[in-house]
């Protein structure tokens, strides 16, 4: 009794250390820069204030289908409580999920571990991995959807272990009802969400039919009736997972229709709005040659903001001389819309007045120290009406139905040239560079572990950036043996477990590769199932010899 006494101070002991690392990291790191999650904060106080989902910050307030409602409604709900725009409870609150999500890691770990004699350590390592990965702490500082994804992406998976171990047709209904609301909630809160649910779904189906062996008295029963069992409780389960996504996701897609006459289940792709103009076209472009994380800011964010300079694209966007000026005749006619050369004209013409002006006033004065002062104003204010009529300029930049087509002509060119290149070396380094990122974005020392020459020595870069790759590396390592570890399973319950994960992370990582936006922190739901696997990974090794020779006793 002692010792359970002892054992539950230790795991305490833990649960609040992980609470404190999260509750500092939201307090010390805290950001409010990301422009999704000013548009998140806006949507909650106008659903608080005004009544309505919307972004405007002005009236008259129009409805909006860019965003799903999860996230805005928890910032709602938390700023009803704490105060209107009081992002500091918010951070506050995701700290206290995420440590949460610290135990629905140790929870999956315990469950997967098919020795009951190495559940516990399982469970402990999961839950230390997931506790100190610093890749997913980060976002308790964010007013960002990843938070509470990842917490309902680790519930899904805890959820449907339960569902696929359930020993009665009536517990097994349960659970998938359970699964079913964890992963309409996790659409709610990020559309890409749905490749969970997905996967969950696939692998009931695939367990259901290809269990081999009955473990439990419903798999025993339906193995003794053959196939047309098994078919009828993959379909029962399925429906009744199928139907609770499907209901609490229905008022939203009324909503939509009602509203905008289009059906839209989620959220658009693009964040646009119906009959919004998007332009296919170039990011088809973009996804025939960009494979890193680092080109999406300036080629795809400041669209339509910032002008777009041939020397920002790297070679290997072209593939010939000739291809290379067409891009550059057609960001010309981006950059220089042909309706603004008027204002531009008139924007220089005002800066080289005012330049010219300036230059009279100075060479009028005559104290001496007044006159360095007023050579220095002199030589500033140039430049300063200088760069007024660069951002004028940079406010008429516009990607116009017809440059938009010229660049999907180029993009189906080099596509009919390398196949090969745009559906799979394209996609592949982008998904290399997703995971082996150093995933220190929101971090003070975010950025690009290379060129190792430009690294930042005041934020410390050349230190925290090698760690945060080391610590990837380890995380992918770990993950990878605890994968081994279930296939290796002599009690043949481990590969449900395999398959549940692999189609919870490889379909996500293959989808987020394929797009023109590839940001390393659409990947970070996968890494609380890395800390799950690396826990019964960890948990073999640290028993290996005192479990060597004792017989393995399988999970029911």
């Amino acid at each position: 009794m002692q010792v359970h006494s002892h054992r539950w101070i230790v795991y305490l002991l833990i649960f609040v250390a992980a609470l404190t690392f999260r509750l500092n990291v939201a307090h010390y790191l805290a950001n409010d820069d990301p422009d999704d999650g000013r548009a998140y904060a806006q949507l909650a106080r106008n659903l608080l204030e005004q009544g309505v989902f919307s972004v405007d910050t002005e009236p008259p307030y129009n409805p909006t289908l860019i965003r799903l409602p999860g996230y805005p409604l928890f910032l709602a709900s938390v700023y009803a409580i704490f105060g209107h725009g009081n992002n500091e409870a918010v951070r506050l609150v995701q700290a206290l999920i995420d440590t949460a999500t610290c135990v629905l890691v140790a929870l999956i770990a315990c469950n997967w571990t098919s020795d009951m004699r190495r559940r516990r350590a399982s469970a402990m390592a999961a839950f230390v991995l997931a506790a100190m990965c610093p890749f997913t702490t980060i976002y308790v500082a964010t007013i960002l959807t990843e938070t509470l994804t990842i917490f309902l992406m680790t519930a899904l998976t805890l959820t449907a272990t339960y569902a696929l171990k359930a020993e009665t047709n009536k517990a097994a209904h349960a659970w998938w009802a359970a699964a079913g609301l964890c992963a309409v909630l996790a659409v709610l809160m990020r559309p890409d969400s749905g490749l969970f649910a997905a996967g969950a779904g696939v692998t009931l189906v695939l367990v259901g039919l290809l269990q081999r062996r009955g473990r439990t008295s419903v798999e025993a029963t339906a193995n003794e009736h053959g196939w047309a069992q098994k078919l009828w409780h993959v379909s029962t389960r399925g429906f009744v997972f199928s139907l609770i996504f499907a209901l609490i996701l229905t008022p939203w897609a009324w909503r939509n229709w009602r509203l905008f006459h289009v059906f839209q289940p989620l959220a658009p792709a693009h964040g646009e709005m119906p009959d919004e103009f998007v332009p296919r076209g170039y990011n088809l472009w973009l996804r025939t040659w960009i494979d890193d994380g680092r080109y999406v800011g300036p080629m795809l964010w400041a669209l339509d903001d910032q002008p777009i300079k041939l020397e920002q694209i790297p070679e290997r966007a072209f593939d010939s001389g000739e291809e290379k000026a067409r891009v550059a005749a057609l960001l010309e006619q981006y950059n220089h819309p042909p309706n603004t050369q008027e204002t531009d004209a008139a924007a220089n013409d005002k800066a080289n007045s005012s330049s010219a002006t300036d230059d009279e006033q100075a060479a009028d004065e005559t104290d001496e120290d007044q006159s360095s002062d007023e050579d220095t104003q002199s030589s500033d204010e140039p430049d300063e009406q200088s760069d007024e009529a660069e951002q004028t300029a940079h406010a008429d930049v516009e990607m116009t139905p017809t440059v938009d087509a010229g660049f999907a002509e180029i993009a189906r060119a080099r596509m009919s040239r390398a196949p090969l290149r745009f559906y799979f070396w394209l996609p592949l380094k982008r998904a290399a560079a997703l995971w082996f990122d150093t995933h220190s974005q929101y971090y003070p020392f975010g950025g690009e572990l290379f060129p190792l020459a430009e690294l930042d020595h005041e934020t410390h870069q050349q230190i925290w950036l090698p760690l945060f790759a080391l610590l990837t590396w380890a995380y992918t390592l770990l993950g990878l043996a605890g994968a081994w570890c279930l296939w290796r399973d002599k009690t043949g319950a481990g590969w449900r477990w395999l398959l549940l994960a692999a189609l919870l992370t490889l379909p996500r990582l293959i989808f987020i590769s394929t797009l023109e936006n590839p940001e390393p922190r659409y990947v970070v739901e996968i890494f609380p199932l890395l800390a799950a696997l690396g826990g019964i990974a960890w948990g073999r090794i640290i028993f290996s010899v005192r479990l060597k020779n004792w017989p393995t006793r399988p999970i029911r």
